[in-house]
């Protein structure tokens, strides 16, 4: 690489960048299910009620399909415009 910076396709990168973490943020596996473990507890400890248990599992397992259902198609796949 020599060093030559295009205004426009830094600002493009930068935007990517933003992107990606959103992404890795929001469909981070790991943190849905930490989050439905939390919810089973809360549930066995008598936190939560059977109702807002169940409302709140079916969201989190909606998200989990999601966030795995984003993963297996790489939405971090890049185009390239130049070839």
């Amino acid at each position: 690489m020599i060093g030559i910076s295009i205004p426009g396709l830094d600002f493009i990168s930068n935007i990517e960048a933003i992107r990606d973490f959103a992404y890795r943020e929001l469909y981070n596996v790991d943190k849905i299910k930490n989050k439905i473990k939390e919810n089973q507890l809360l549930y066995e400890f008598d936190e939560i009620s059977t109702e807002e248990y169940e409302e709140k599992k079916s969201e989190l397992m909606k998200q989990l399909k999601f966030a795995e259902r984003a993963l297996e198609t790489n939405l971090n796949v890049r185009t390239d415009i130049f070839s």
